[in-house]
C-alpha cells in the first residue's frame, strides 16, 4: 500500500464522525461537536473533548454539533471539524489522501451535497465521492445491494430516521424523519420536567435512555431480576434548587413508543410506495436495522409486527456505515460515484 496515496471513507453522521483510513482501519469515532474559541474563531477541540464542555456555559467559547436533525447548520464547521480531525491523523499531511468517500444522510439537498464536495476539494482532495449513509450501512452489514433482489435498511441515529429500499446497487426509494436518538432524549427531558418537576440536562437524558429504553417484552432488570430505575439529578422546577428523581423503565417506554408513532407512519408509507417485485422480495430479505438507536430493546419485534416481514439488527450497528465506506473505496468509481 502506498502510504501517500491513501482511500478516507468518513460517516459523517449528526451523533458521531468516523473515520476510517485505508490498510489503518477506523481511526476516529467520536461525537460530532466542536468547541470554538469565540474571540479568534479558532477550533479549540473537536470529538470527545468538546462533548464534555456540552451543557458547560462560558463566555469565551462555543460548543457547537454542526450537523442537526441530520441537516448541514453550519458547512464551515464541518470543514473546520473535518481539517482539525484529518491533521491530527496524517500530522497535518492531508495531502496523502487521494481518493475521500463521505457518507451523508439522505435528506441532504443538492446544494449541500455540492457544498460537502467543495469542501474536500477545499481539503485538497479532488477526488470526493459523497454516498447515501443508507446505501454504505447496508454494505458495512453485508448485504449485497448489487444483487437483482430488493432489500431495505432502516438507520436510526442520531438526529434521523432513515428508511431505504435498494436494488441493483442503487437507492430505489429513500424517506427520511428528524425524529431520532437526539429527539428521543428532548422527549425524555419533557417529561421528566412535566411528571418529576426536574429539569435535567441531555447527557443525564441519554443516560437514561440507554440504561431504561425498551419498546417490548420485558423491561430492563437488574441482575437481581427488579424493573431497572435510574436516579436522574437535575434542578427542581419550584425551588430552583438540586434535586434528584427516581425514573422508571415503564415510563421511559411510554415515551419511546410516543416516539415512534411517527417513525411507524412513515415506514409504512415507504412499504406502500415499494415497486410490487422489490416489496415481494421483502417477504424474504426482510428489514435490517442500522445506527445507534436500532439497539433498543424490542425494536426488531415492535417493527416485525408493524411490517409483517423479518426484521434483523446489523451485526455492526454502530460502525455499519463506515465499514461500507471501507467496500465502496476498493469498488470502481463508477459503481459509487454520486452525481449533483
Amino acid at each position: 500500500m502506498d502510504k501517500n496515496n491513501l482511500s478516507v471513507g468518513i460517516d459523517l453522521g449528526t451523533s458521531n464522525l468516523l473515520i476510517y483510513v485505508e490498510g489503518q482501519g477506523t481511526l476516529f469515532n467520536e461525537p460530532s461537536i466542536i468547541a470554538i474559541d469565540r474571540a479568534t474563531k479558532k477550533v479549540i477541540c473537536v470529538g470527545n473533548d468538546a462533548a464534555k464542555l456540552v451543557g458547560k456555559t462560558h463566555d469565551k467559547f462555543d460548543v457547537i454539533r454542526p450537523l442537526q436533525g441530520g441537516v448541514i447548520s453550519d458547512i464551515n464547521l464541518i470543514q473546520e471539524i473535518l481539517l482539525f480531525t484529518l491533521n491530527r491523523i496524517f500530522s497535518s499531511e492531508i495531502g496523502v489522501i487521494k481518493k475521500l468517500v463521505i457518507c451523508i444522510p439522505s435528506e441532504i439537498t443538492n446544494t449541500e451535497k455540492e457544498a460537502i464536495v467543495e469542501l474536500g476539494h477545499n481539503l485538497g482532495i479532488e477526488n470526493t465521492i459523497i454516498e447515501q449513509e443508507i446505501k454504505a450501512a447496508a454494505l458495512g452489514s453485508g448485504i449485497d445491494i448489487f444483487a437483482p433482489k430488493g432489500y431495505m435498511i432502516v438507520d436510526i441515529g442520531g438526529g434521523t430516521t432513515d428508511f431505504g429500499i435498494l436494488s441493483l446497487g442503487d437507492v430505489v426509494l429513500s424517506k427520511s424523519i428528524k425524529i431520532a436518538g437526539d429527539y428521543f432524549d428532548k422527549q425524555i427531558i419533557d417529561h421528566v420536567k412535566l411528571i418529576h418537576k426536574l429539569e435535567i440536562g441531555l447527557q443525564t437524558a441519554e443516560e437514561t435512555k440507554i440504561l431504561l429504553a425498551s419498546l417490548t417484552g420485558p423491561y430492563p432488570t437488574t441482575e437481581e431480576g427488579e424493573t431497572l430505575s435510574y436516579e436522574a439529578m437535575g434542578r427542581d422546577l419550584i425551588t430552583g434548587l438540586p434535586r434528584s428523581t427516581i425514573i422508571g423503565a415503564k415510563e421511559i417506554r411510554e415515551v419511546l413508543l410516543n416516539c415512534f408513532d411517527p417513525i411507524k407512519s412513515v415506514l409504512l408509507s415507504t412499504l406502500e410506495e415499494t415497486p410490487p417485485e422489490l416489496s415481494g422480495d421483502l417477504v424474504d430479505s426482510g428489514i435490517l436495522l442500522s445506527g445507534g438507536c436500532s439497539q433498543i430493546p424490542g425494536l426488531t419485534t415492535y417493527i416485525e409486527e408493524i411490517a409483517k416481514v423479518p426484521v434483523r439488527l446489523s451485526e455492526v450497528p454502530l460502525t455499519a456505515v463506515v465499514d461500507g465506506c471501507k467496500k465502496l473505496l476498493k469498488m470502481t468509481s463508477k459503481y459509487f460515484y454520486s452525481e449533483v
